[in-house]
């Protein structure tokens, strides 16, 4: 490589920040290159808000009285210093890099790897952490069109506001579609998924490169992924096939609102034994986009299909789980592969219309319910309904987060969660039953606490919640669900379940499916989910299992 080349490609090359020899070392650029990285950075940073600081500049010139004259000759020279000053600082960063053995190692395995993306390659470059933006690309999604056939299925949006009625409402409604497609790009998105603000994600910097190393200690597998839509998507696959009882199974992580692969959920899954693959929301990290619904269906489409298409793990021995605001993109995969091995939603909501709504003040709940409903709208319930595989629901008993409008027990919306899918997959439980779900809504008013070996049986907690002052009966209960899958011959839903029962028996069969489709966690929401409430969830069909030979 000549001298030239070689100046010019590390003067436009990535960050390199830590490399591995016998041990992950970091990267320590001289001062020059260090000098250099941070005259770019600034610009880059300023160039990205100079969209919003124009109006500002403007303005305080204008009323300074600058003539246009005065102006353009201010702005030109501006320019000018602004021009040399860049193309020094990549120069110097150029030379700097050029002649340090460990950056020109690097860049020539990363060279290396453009050329020919293999195995080989690969593992070689997995010995450097550096900007993902130079990582070469490992999957892509080009085409809608699924090679099993099936179509993806997306949600309708719900909010339609009338478009008939007088031209004054008409002209009422152009502005407000105009001003909620502002705040939706602009201060909602932010609210919503504040992990995709470049600040958060510059102070998350230290622990992201920490958590990066140590999954990679662990033998990670980094990733990038190109959606439908050309947003990259920085994954992390860690795999355990072969090396432990349940690494045969796939574990694809759904991180919170403020959640990344480095640093969330992919620990519980990892400490039980699984294979798990872990991935950053778009505007996450090393992940381009912005987290728009749209952004985070093309994502998680990229990454399942990733997962059985690249990886080798079918369906079947796939568990998704959604941690949170996750809880939408992994309802969305769920509904979207219906063969998976389980679905868990731990500390999610059923609608983040209501958590929007008592988060803003009540002058705005209009404005709010249209940016939600129009580009904003994460119905994880409606997405729930139409998945039919097995559940498992986490709830955190002091949820900060999710319970709205009051701070109690009661209103976590993992309750109203768990309600909707009791009715849809249940719906026979409820008819003509009004005590149904009164008697559900006060069994949910007190914690289970499903980590303690000592909790009260089910029965022991039911004494009183019935009318006739009696527990739950588990052996009926048991026992109406055999016979009535033994009945239908297989497992669907809407089910037939509670036919033929009477309002005590529908009371009892409802707190008894309850119990088994939520666990609680005593802990606030950010906790890490503890190693024994990880698992895939209850199947109706383990009751009437055949007896083995």
């Amino acid at each position: 490589m000549s001298l030239i080349k070689i100046l010019w490609e590390s003067a436009f090359s990535p960050r390199l920040f830590k490399y591995h020899e016998t041990s992950w070392k970091t990267y320590e650029p001289n001062s020059f290159e260090r000098w250099g990285d941070h005259v770019i950075t600034s610009f880059t940073a300023i160039w990205s808000i100079s969209l919003y600081a124009l109006p500002f500049i403007a303005t305080f010139m204008y009323r300074r009285s600058y003539s246009l004259a005065e102006n353009a000759y201010t702005f030109s020279k501006l320019i000018a210093g602004a021009g040399v000053l860049l193309i020094a600082s990549l120069a110097m960063r150029g030379y700097a890099r050029a002649n340090n053995p460990t950056y020109v190692k690097f860049l020539k395995t990363l060279n290396k790897a453009r050329q020919a993306y293999n195995y080989e390659s690969k593992q070689d470059l997995l010995k450097y952490d550096f900007e993902f933006w130079a990582w070469p690309k490992d999957f892509e999604v080009v085409s809608l069109d699924r090679p099993d056939g099936r179509k993806r299925i997306v949600l309708q949006k719900s909010f339609n506001r009338s478009t008939s009625g007088s031209g004054k409402n008409l002209i009422f409604a152009v502005p407000c579609k105009l001003v909620s497609y502002i705040i939706a790009n602009t201060v909602a998105l932010k609210l919503m998924y504040p992990g995709s603000m470049t600040l958060i994600n510059m102070a998350m910097k230290s622990a992201m490169l920490q958590g990066r190393i140590d999954l990679l200690d662990l033998g990670g597998q980094r990733s990038k992924l190109l959606t439908f839509n050309k947003n990259e998507i920085d994954t992390m696959f860690i795999d355990r096939r072969h090396k432990s009882s349940n690494g045969h199974i796939l574990v694809i992580t759904c991180e919170g609102n403020c959640g990344f692969y480095e640093t969330g959920a992919m620990s519980t899954p990892l400490n039980k034994g699984y294979s798990v693959l872990g991935w950053n929301h778009p505007g996450f990290g090393g992940s381009t986009g912005s987290p728009f619904p749209d952004a985070e269906i093309d994502a998680i489409e990229a990454v399942m299909r990733f997962a059985i298409e690249k990886l080798g793990f079918p369906e079947e021995r796939i568990i998704v789980y959604g941690w949170s605001i996750g809880g939408f993109t992994a309802t969305w995969a769920a509904m979207n592969n219906e063969g998976i091995n389980g679905l868990i939603l731990d500390a999610t909501f059923d609608d983040v219309l209501p958590l929007a709504v008592a988060r803003m003040p009540t002058t705005i709940d209009s404005l709010v319910r249209m940016v939600i409903r129009e580009y904003l709208n994460l119905n994880v319930a409606e997405q729930l309904k139409r998945y039919n595989g097995r559940i498992l629901l986490i709830r955190r008993t002091d949820d900060e987060i999710m319970c709205t409008p009051t701070n109690s027990l009661s209103d976590n919306r993992a309750n109203a969660l768990l309600k909707k899918l009791l009715m849809h997959r249940y719906p026979v439980l409820f008819a003509d039953c009004r005590e149904s779900l009164e008697i559900l809504s006060k069994y949910l008013e007190s914690p289970h606490d499903s980590s303690d070996n000592s909790t009260k049986s089910l029965a022991s907690r039911t004494e009183r919640l019935f009318s006739n002052a009696k527990p739950l009966n588990e052996s009926l209960c048991i026992e109406i669900i055999k016979n009535n899958l033994e009945k239908n011959n297989k497992l669907e839903y809407p089910s037939t379940l509670g036919e033929n029962c009477d309002s005590e028996t529908k009371q009892q069969l409802i707190i008894y499916l309850a119990n088994k489709y939520m666990e609680d966690q005593v802990s606030q929401h950010c906790t890490p989910l503890i190693n024994k409430l990880f698992h895939p969830g209850w199947d109706p069909r383990s009751l009437i299992q055949t007896k083995t030979t």
